[in-house]
């Protein structure tokens, strides 16, 4: 019966193995759906769409040029590693402007506190004398 559920994803690939296997991701989905950890299925959905996003990349490279499987992944991941890498290159250069505002807000205010003497109140009694 089940396997006519699965009819049109080809049930000759679906053992009887395959759908244990999926029914237990399915299981294990809705636990962590359910639980207080439930941000996890962000990693778990923003992997698998990276992975599409470099298969798509992939497919299109093996359609425009004749290059191996294995040249095409790794031609795929690179292109996928650009957008990260212009991100770092700019959260860099953004971070030696803001480093750079900050050290001259410290500046100058350790250009106020010239003297190094502590400020006491006019009711202060010293311990010792």
């Amino acid at each position: 019966m089940l396997l006519t559920l699965f009819s049109t994803f080809a049930s000759e690939a679906l053992s009887t193995s395959a759908i244990v296997s999926y029914g237990l991701f399915l299981i294990a989905v809705v636990a962590i759906a359910v639980s207080s950890q439930r941000w996890l299925l962000w990693y778990l959905f923003g992997g698998m769409g990276y992975w599409l996003a470099v298969e798509m990349i992939h497919s299109l490279l093996t359609h425009w040029f004749v290059w191996s499987e294995w040249h095409n992944y790794v031609i795929a991941m690179g292109i996928s590693w650009l957008p990260l890498g212009a991100w770092v290159l700019y959260r860099a250069l953004r971070y030696e402007d803001v480093s750079q505002a900050v050290q001259q807000q410290r500046e100058l205010e350790a250009a106020r506190y010239i003297e190094h003497s502590p400020v006491y109140d006019d009711d202060y009694q010293p311990r010792f004398y």
